[in-house]
């Protein structure tokens, strides 16, 4: 409960404000049941004149009550947003702050179901469930003042049927606690087994089995829907439990009413405030009891952090300095302890040198890159920058100096400019550059909005997004895995040709088709 608290205090003037209006819709509610006794009383009298009176006064407390809560509801609904937004932005500091080695150390879905199912579920069991029982909380206080006006014992019973009420919760904490944990996990299984399903979509098309597709979904609803039930049967049965116990407690201090009344303590009409208020205390009292467990249960989600291998500081600028060579001494890399994909390898790539990485496939050659790009950092050996371990580097350090550009760029759901400068401030004249040396501004817009992470437009057309991607950030260092393979060959020259003739950019690519003219523009190849 703490835990859930402490997230609202970055909002205490909001939270207050609330808070207030909770207290008062407490008073007023309260107030309208105690109007019972006199209204009732007034019927048994045949007084016409008080019983209007009351029941306006009733009508006058409703609405009040009715008014607050609609004003509260929209005051929580801003916190809630606030709040959540903030958990967003921190779960994204977290992943900002963190290698792409420790990033792939976690499926990617559970990030997502973090940012989506763990969230909601924090707004809904947590935040919103905080207020509720605040809110009955105030009502449970407020109510058991009111059977103490009219006679001490029935405030004592209440208030010890209450106690023994709210020690069985404690019972039950982590227990609550395991089963949402669990019903977590189910969520994020469903989320990445529909999204492992919908993204091969085209292959079920191609091959007639689409039905295949529904089952495969079907089977993993059913599967997160089987967790569901088994959580409601067991967090049920104690609801049930909470229930009956709050039954039997309201049946109990009714019966006392009704003696009190018969040994002449106050009039008949008590009996129907004294109800309505016992009613109100052990509803809410199973409330507490319903929004203690939900809280309870979002602590373990609360506990979940992303934890990098080393600390990233993204708060200093980089420079992108790179003043003499990259160089590679006896380096060696193996996927597996007892065979190397790269061994013993040694070369220096020189600042502003344009190389070509050849060799057939499955020899090592992206492996190659991902290790000078720092995508993989357990190698043995040593790779240097301007004679600095890359593995001493900070990872914004690094990312300043190397553009690696995949064969399989991510094309985000945003607009083409967007999507070149993913929302940097970039000089109009250097990103109209990029777009027009590669040819983009003939097949789209840079305003243009792409969907389905560029399905609509060819691989050649992407990798040319990308390409003007890595030109508007020119980094020093460029490093092209095959991106030129999905552009027509007079296209692909040209911006071979243009990326080769930049004196102080170093340039280093693989490549299938190394053509006589690109050949002739290297430094060296180096073949694996």
């Amino acid at each position: 409960m703490k835990s859930t608290f402490k997230l609202l205090t970055n909002h205490k003037g909001l939270t207050a404000l609330s808070f207030m209006f909770i207290i008062a819709m407490a008073i007023s509610s309260v107030a309208s049941s105690l109007t019972l006794a006199p209204l009732t009383d007034s019927l048994v009298t045949h007084d016409v004149n008080a019983l209007i009176h009351w029941l306006l006064l009733t009508i006058m407390f409703w609405v009040i009550t009715l008014s607050l809560n609609y004003v509260n509801s929209l005051l929580q609904a801003q916190i809630v947003r606030k709040v959540a937004n903030e958990l967003r932005m921190k779960i994204a500091e977290g992943l900002n702050g963190i290698s792409i080695p420790d990033y792939q150390k976690v499926d990617h879905n559970e990030y997502v179901s973090w940012l989506t199912n763990d969230v909601n579920l924090i707004e809904t069991n947590g935040l919103q469930t905080m207020f509720d029982l605040i809110g009955s909380s105030a009502v449970l206080i407020l109510s058991a003042g009111a059977l103490f006006f009219y006679h001490y014992s029935l405030a004592l019973v209440t208030i010890l049927l209450a106690a023994v009420t709210m020690v069985v919760p404690n019972l039950f904490g982590k227990f609550m606690e395991r089963e949402t944990t669990r019903i977590s996990k189910a969520n994020s299984r469903l989320l990445a087994q529909i999204e492992d399903t919908i993204a091969g979509f085209s292959v079920f098309f191609s091959h007639n089995i689409g039905s295949a597709l529904t089952k495969r979904i079907a089977m993993a609803s059913d599967e997160q829907g089987a967790q569901q039930v088994t959580y409601t049967r067991r967090t049920g049965l104690i609801e049930l439990l909470m229930g009956l116990l709050s039954v039997f407690a309201q049946m109990a201090t009714t019966a006392l009413t009704s003696f009190l009344v018969l040994g002449g303590y106050f009039s008949i009409g008590v009996i129907s405030s004294s109800g309505q208020i016992s009613g109100i205390v052990f509803s809410n009292l199973s409330k507490v009891i319903s929004d203690i467990f939900k809280i309870q249960s979002v602590s373990a989600i609360l506990k979940k952090d992303i934890k990098p291998d080393r600390s990233i500081d993204t708060t200093t600028p980089q420079v992108g300095d790179f003043d003499t060579a990259l160089t590679l001494d006896h380096l060696s890399y193996g996927y597996t302890t007892d065979k190397s994909v790269i061994k013993d390898l040694s070369y220096r790539f020189e600042k502003g040198g344009k190389y070509a990485i050849v060799g057939k496939s499955g020899v090592g050659k992206s492996t190659l890159i991902n290790l000078i790009s720092g995508r993989i950092n357990d190698y043995g050996g040593s790779i240097k920058i301007d004679d600095q371990e890359l593995q001493s580097l900070s990872t914004p350090s690094l990312n300043s100096k190397i553009e690696l550009v995949e064969q399989k760029s991510y094309i985000f759901n945003e607009s083409v400019e967007e999507n070149i400068t993913l929302g940097v401030q970039k000089a109009k004249s250097l990103l109209n550059s990029a777009v027009s040396f590669l040819g983009i501004d003939k097949f789209t817009t840079t305003e243009t909005l792409l969907s389905e992470h560029g399905q609509n437009l060819s691989g050649g057309q992407r990798q040319k997004l990308a390409l003007a991607r890595a030109l508007t950030f020119d980094k020093p260092i460029l490093i092209i895995d095959e991106v030129t393979a999905g552009i027509d060959a007079e296209s692909a020259q040209q911006i071979e040709d243009t990326l080769l003739a930049d004196k102080d950019r170093t340039v280093i690519m693989i490549t299938h088709t190394l053509t006589d003219k690109t050949r002739s523009q290297l430094t060296d190849v180096v073949e694996l």
